[in-house]
């Protein structure tokens, strides 16, 4: 039988990782309606992450209570302090998917024709997307090795998603030249990107997090 810490912890994780998925279903819901211009699902995934700060002060205070309530010493504190931690980051993802279902959203129903979509801007999302996923796999990880391996394949997508964006920017500052008319738009479409590629920044993150949460040792985000 589970201590009633134990159980308490068990719950505190599966609430933060619940709170992830919300951010990589949104995402999910965004990159469909940038291939598709389905103005419904960049609706929807705004709806989805509506009470994201509401959401992450839930978490945050029952693991103030937990701390509180138990008095975890040593790796167990740790374990606690870090799912604080990751709460915040998976928050902050959320206001960037948010920023840039908004911003799907304005350019779907501003472009004649449909959103233009090239595979520099699906593979960024799909590595952005594939570092969700390896975020939410870490969260639940209690195996060094396994999250070795996933802080190995989450460098690589941080990389592309690094990649992506600066071809991307090239691109836009291209458009600006020759659509000086619609700077102002295009900036603001260039500030969006940039924003969403701290996404998988924050899940990079995360693993470490994990790895701190388990390991122990020097934290360095």
């Amino acid at each position: 039988m589970l201590s009633k810490y134990q159980e308490a912890l068990e719950k505190l994780i599966e609430e933060v990782h619940a709170f992830g998925k919300l951010d990589r279903e949104a995402f999910a819901l965004v990159f469909e309606a940038v291939k598709s211009n389905d103005l419904e699902k960049a609706e929807e995934a705004r709806r989805l992450l509506k009470g994201n700060h509401k959401a992450n002060a839930t978490i945050d205070m029952n693991a103030i209570t937990t701390l509180a309530l138990y008095a975890p010493e040593a790796s167990d504190l740790r374990r606690v302090v870090t799912l604080i931690k990751i709460a915040s980051e998976l928050s902050r993802i959320g206001d960037y998917i948010k920023t840039h279902a908004k911003n799907v959203r304005q350019q779907i129903v501003g472009e004649e024709g449909g959103l233009p979509v090239d595979e520099t801007c699906i593979g960024f999302h799909q590595s952005t997307l594939r570092a969700l996923d390896l975020a939410l796999e870490a969260i639940l990880e209690e195996d060094s090795e396994s999250l070795d391996r996933i802080a190995r394949q989450i460098s690589v997508e941080e990389s592309k998603c690094d990649d992506f964006v600066s071809i991307l920017e090239k691109n836009m500052i291209g458009e600006i030249c020759s659509r000086p008319e619609q700077a102002d738009e295009l900036v603001e479409r260039l500030h969006v990107m940039r924003k969403l590629e701290r996404v998988s920044d924050r899940c990079v993150n995360i693993v470490k997090l994990a790895r701190y949460a388990l390991e122990g040792g020097k934290l360095k985000l």
